[in-house]
């Protein structure tokens, strides 16, 4: 008897608390786009629903993007509107929104669009790329410095930098630089530099290496000097030496033998 009597009360328990589970309701509405831009505004609300009225609540929501890069979260009431500009730092792809309340969740999702933007600043005689965009940075530029054009391929991250130091020999001189979208132009720029060589040097590697684009000085792998690249003159000296020293080293222990 006691043990039907346990049975029904544990089936009441069970029945009370999946109606409570199942009392409030929730969804995300007033996503207009399927695509936002950077400056846009993302405008939703979440609503809550307790059987079939609504009700107004503290929830908490989250908004993060597919590699959890970038994450904001906040507590608003429901079925009020909720408005997040999408900034620069909206890197582009599908995003998320995850609403909350007690023991419910909604999630809906978004993308953000591409935006390739670049800012071009001259200071001195550094030439700073900015990427103001949410996607990595990956084209071809030309710089210009008086008569002379070399293109430079960049790969900068999105909200990144890189600092190219303009070099030719001590004058001064016009400079252009574009990637055939994006342009800055300026005169009379003085620059410091001897011999011939017209360019950009990538300013963490000054002093070290070649022009932009050179390998990382830190990247140990790049320091190991390869035998494709030593002169065949020094190669060949270099066996020379080694058959001379396993020739001589024969020879003592043939004179041993005999001894």
């Amino acid at each position: 008897m006691r043990g039907k009597l346990s049975l029904v009360v544990g089936i009441l328990i069970l029945t009370f608390a999946l109606a409570s589970a199942q009392e409030y309701s929730m969804d995300i509405s007033g996503l207009t786009n399927e695509e936002y831009n950077l400056g846009e505004n993302l405008t939703f609300k979440v609503i809550l629903l307790k059987e079939t009225t609504s009700v107004n609540q503290q929830i908490t929501y989250k908004i993060s993007d597919a590699l959890n890069k970038k994450e904001i979260t906040g507590q608003a009431n429901s079925n009020e509107k909720i408005t997040i500009k999408v900034g620069e730092d909206f890197l582009s792809g599908l995003w998320t929104i995850i609403a909350t309340y007690s023991d419910s969740e909604v999630k809906r999702t978004f993308l953000v669009g591409e935006n390739s933007e670049v800012q071009f600043l001259i200071e001195g005689d550094d030439l700073i790329i900015r990427n103001t965009g949410n996607v990595q940075y990956t084209k071809t530029i030309q710089i210009k410095i008086g008569t002379k054009t070399n293109s430079y391929k960049q790969n900068i991250r999105a909200g990144g930098e890189k600092i190219l130091k303009l070099i030719s020999a001590d004058g001064t001189y016009n400079i252009e630089i574009t990637d055939g979208k994006t342009t800055i132009k300026r005169e009379n720029v003085q620059l410091f530099g001897t011999g011939n060589v017209v360019g950009a040097v990538d300013k963490e590697l000054v002093g070290y290496t070649g022009f932009a684009g050179a390998n990382d000085p830190k990247n140990q792998d790049n320091r190991l000097i390869s035998l494709n690249k030593l002169p065949l003159a020094l190669i060949f000296i270099t066996a020379v030496g080694i058959l001379t020293a396993l020739v001589f080293v024969e020879r003592k222990m043939v004179k041993k033998k005999k001894k």
